[in-house]
């Protein structure tokens, strides 16, 4: 299947978080770190102004695949590109993003997996050039069509010209996808969460981190 892969306008941006709340609907993070109406209703929000930071910033991108009957908005990628030297604006920026996520969201599986994760790509990559996949998304409508695949090797291409790797956390149902668009596991990072609908950590959840270098 063909999809139109563009820049999303405002237009598309409520589907972007239409997107991943059906993509991520089975991922125990999303519902430990959002678990009520309310903090979903909030990163919702947080969702649309972070699509379009991401169309406006020059070290983000963001694309989607449309489907061209419908309009509906099939999948999306989110990416950074973490250089050598970081302005010390983007630094107090992240610092600030700590305070970001209101008390109804679950902040104790927020900034813990953002420093963990942050922690494994320091370990793995370090002081290099490198474009970070914050989210590959796609709706499960449209699962096994190719969208995902498009943008991942959108992403790549797009690294590929600053011969730079790319580097995700992978949910564990995805690894194998990766592996077929050449994504080698260099770390592994787990957490106990409380299973949905509970306050209790007590289920096991992993990730894998994943690097792509060209050829």
């Amino acid at each position: 299947m063909t999809f139109d892969i563009l820049v999303p306008s405002k237009r598309e941006a409520p589907g972007v978080t239409d997107t991943f709340f059906a993509a991520m609907d089975i991922n125990l993070l999303m519902h430990a770190q959002f678990p009520n109406p309310e903090s979903k209703e909030f990163f919702r929000g947080w969702l649309f102004r972070d699509t379009m930071d991401h169309v406006q910033s020059v070290d983000k991108g963001v694309l989607v695949a449309r489907d061209p009957k419908t309009g509906k908005i099939a999948s999306f990628a989110k990416w950074n590109v973490q250089r050598q030297q970081r302005p010390r604006e983007m630094e107090e920026e992240e610092e600030a993003k700590d305070d970001e996520f209101p008390d109804f969201c679950r902040r104790q599986y927020l900034g813990p997996y953002a420093d963990l994760t942050k922690s494994k790509r320091d370990k793995v990559l370090g002081d290099k050039t490198y474009y970070h996949v914050t989210y590959l998304c796609t709706d499960p409508k449209f699962n096994g069509r190719g969208a995902a695949s498009t943008l991942l090797r959108r992403v790549q291409a797009e690294a590929s010209k600053e011969n730079a790797p790319v580097i995700l956390e992978a949910t564990m149902n995805a690894v194998s996808f990766y592996q077929k668009h050449d994504f080698q596991i260099r770390e592994e990072l787990n957490m106990l969460l409380p299973a949905r609908g509970s306050d209790e950590p007590t289920e096991y959840y992993e990730e894998r981190v994943m690097v792509w270098t060209r050829d």
